[in-house]
């Protein structure tokens, strides 16, 4: 085990401090443009694929959204002539939105950008591999 006490922290602490700081640097992020992190989520799926059923990418992203919470955030979106529905559960971009959305996606990718200064993309997929066998390992017991 690659854990030593007096060495390092665990793993938890690191996952911890790296969410809690990303989480508050993108919301700096969103802030500037008046949403949230889901409005986010939603915005750029629906960019992605140009329209989205809600029944379908809700169960998919349920670590996040509630139905509730997504049918708030798209409701939201609607309301701010962001989103429209274009069949029943099914939303698009609309002008406007697309608009906003890039300027917002410009804004995000450059903090992205800042996030990962120094990191390689090796670094980076070595990380992403532990943390996805660390959570295959747990996802057994």
């Amino acid at each position: 085990m690659p854990y030593k006490t007096g060495e390092q922290k665990p793993i938890g602490w690191y996952l911890r401090k790296a969410d809690q700081r990303i989480t508050d640097f993108f919301e700096e992020v969103f802030d500037r443009h008046c949403i949230t992190r889901y409005h986010w989520m939603l915005l750029s799926a629906i960019a992605d694929k140009e329209t989205i059923n809600v029944k379908i990418f809700q169960p998919d992203n349920k670590y996040f959204f509630t139905p509730e919470r997504l049918n708030g955030v798209a409701e939201n979106l609607v309301t701010r002539g962001w989103i429209k529905a274009v069949e029943k559960d099914e939303y698009a971009l609309t002008d406007n939105g697309k608009k906003l959305y890039n300027a917002l996606e410009a804004d995000y990718m450059m903090s992205l950008r800042q996030m990962m200064l120094g990191v390689t993309d090796d670094e980076y997929n070595q990380v992403v591999k532990v943390l996805d066998r660390i959570i295959t390992n747990l996802a057994k017991k």
